[in-house]
């Protein structure tokens, strides 16, 4: 991975200051085709490509070998102070393949610190709702309905865990899921979809229909409380001075 890392380097005249896996190998719930996906945060070598007329390289997508999506830290930064849910599980993201300077360490404070926790709420409760209607909208369980419960429940796990809490961490994102003390139906059926798809089998219908109809009216019960969370700082101050460190002016 680092010898790739090293080659996407090159190739774009850029410095990669972390990298991440962020796909299902990183949830815990991979099989045998599962690929990699990485996603990553980079600065462009050259300075006067931020002073241009044309536009320095935001994105950089390749699909050979890995599926590999990086930001240019303009980007990454300024979705930072909207409260990206994607940044918000980089941060975390239990494989790194970079981390420069300890770059996730301030990842995660700024997360910690400064996020929205409504905004990753809503960002959840949304994934969680688009996902059981598709799932729904399956009469009988297939691969394609399973991995849609996959990420509903997780969805809604996520956003739970949102909810509950006083202070926005993501410590409990990933292998979490698995790992939690809070044993419940929920967590359970989660860890049973994530083993039925890691062993090649489909869970059983009947089961699956039930537990949407839960999550469906839990999903109402959440949205309600949601207002009581926490709406993060207006902006996020300590942005620039890392830009400015990171470019070395």
């Amino acid at each position: 991975m680092e010898k790739w890392l090293c080659a996407t380097e090159e190739k774009y005249n850029i410095d990669i200051f972390f990298a991440c896996e962020a796909g299902s190998r990183a949830w815990g719930t991979d099989d045998t085709e599962s690929d990699y996906d990485i996603r990553f945060i980079y600065k462009h070598r050259d300075l006067k490509a931020y002073l241009s007329l044309e536009r320095a390289k935001e994105v950089i997508d390749t699909d050979i070998p890995f599926d590999a999506h990086g930001w240019d830290i303009f980007k990454a930064f300024g979705l930072m102070k909207k409260s990206n849910p994607s940044i918000y599980e980089w941060a975390y993201s239990p494989i790194m393949y970079r981390d420069k300077e300890q770059f996730s360490v301030k990842l995660k404070r700024i997360v910690e610190d400064e996020f929205s926790q409504y905004k990753l709420f809503l960002h959840y409760s949304q994934l969680l709702s688009r996902n059981l209607k598709e799932a729904a909208k399956k009469e009988t369980i297939t691969e394609k309905k399973q991995k849609l419960l996959i990420l509903a429940v997780r969805a809604f796990l996520i956003a739970k865990q949102i909810l509950v809490t006083d202070h926005l961490d993501g410590h409990f994102l990933f292998r979490g899921l698995f790992l939690t003390k809070e044993e419940n139906d929920f967590t359970h059926f989660y860890r049973e979809l994530a083993e039925e798809k890691q062993n090649g089998r489909l869970i059983n219908g009947e089961y699956a229909d039930t537990m949407i109809g839960r999550l469906e009216k839990e999903k109402e019960a959440m949205i309600a409380a949601a207002e009581k969370l926490n709406k993060g700082s207006s902006q996020i101050t300590s942005l620039n001075g890392w830009l400015w460190e990171l470019l070395g002016i």
